[in-house]
């Protein structure tokens, strides 16, 4: 097999290889706590972190982490429990410190259960039984991985060859499968638009860059508000986009009256 038709295999592995689905179950935990537990390989004697994801309510600022309580792993398992103040959905933050973590979803009432598959890249190697939620960053986090390998493959094969025509065609490629990518967030966006996770899918990013701009996007990102806002007017990451909208918009009004008066 010539070098070509290897490039050619590689990049359809490339654009299909990343296409994936979930199952998806509901559990509850103690009445009045989030309670996260489950299993880490190749962890033993480490110390899992739970923390709560604080974001700026005025919209300007970035995000913070509140840490709630840690679990040393012993036997392969840990339990993180913690009671919030109130009954809305939060963002949180699972893992070892520094990269090495997931963000997840959980309301008072839900116990998640998590499988970590290899105790060094969390993100990558997880599953979750719980709450709706939690299974769809879930999904978010398993699709995002699949993006990222094929972009590496395309990026492997793009410094392996000198070729300007193999260059444009992987070049194309990978427009291609983060076109898909794009394609993929906004179904999810439009399938689920009562749940936190749309901000996630919104916000979703990568070490090249965002698949959604928040201002040319803004219509978009407007009616992910709109329906969160009908569910839930009083969350703190709901308020927190509302924020950030009109911050946006401000910024576009700033802009346009610059080039207005050059």
């Amino acid at each position: 097999m010539n070098k070509r038709i290897q490039l050619l295999v590689i990049l359809l592995l490339a654009i299909f290889s990343w296409g994936c689905s979930s199952d998806k179950k509901e559990g509850e935990g103690a009445q009045n706590s989030v309670v996260m537990k489950g299993t880490v390989k190749n962890s033993e004697g480490k110390s899992l972190y739970l923390h709560l994801m604080l974001v700026d309510t005025t919209g300007v600022g970035g995000v913070e982490y509140d840490g709630l309580s840690n679990s040393t792993v012993t036997d392969g398992a840990f339990s993180l429990q913690y009671q919030p103040d109130d009954a809305e959905p939060q963002f949180y933050r699972i893992g070892f410190g520094g990269q090495n973590t997931i963000t997840t979803i959980a309301r008072r009432g839900e116990q998640l259960t998590f499988t970590f598959n290899n105790a060094d890249t969390l993100c990558r190697n997880y599953k979750v039984k719980g709450g709706e939620d939690a299974q769809l960053m879930w999904e978010l986090d398993q699709r995002l991985s699949r993006f990222i390998d094929s972009a590496e493959h395309l990026t492997l094969w793009y410094e392996y060859t000198d070729d300007d025509s193999s260059h444009v065609l992987i070049n194309n490629a990978y427009t291609l499968i983060k076109g898909h990518h794009r394609d993929y967030l906004t179904h999810f966006i439009t399938t689920h638009p009562a749940s936190l996770a749309t901000i996630t899918a919104f916000y979703q990013k990568y070490q090249m860059g965002t698949f959604f701009d928040e201002a040319e996007d803004l219509d978009f990102l407007e009616k992910i508000y709109e329906n969160l806002k009908k569910k839930y007017p009083h969350n703190r990451n709901v308020i927190w986009l509302s924020k950030r909208i009109d911050f946006i918009h401000k910024n576009i009004d700033n802009q346009n009256n610059k080039e207005s008066n050059s």
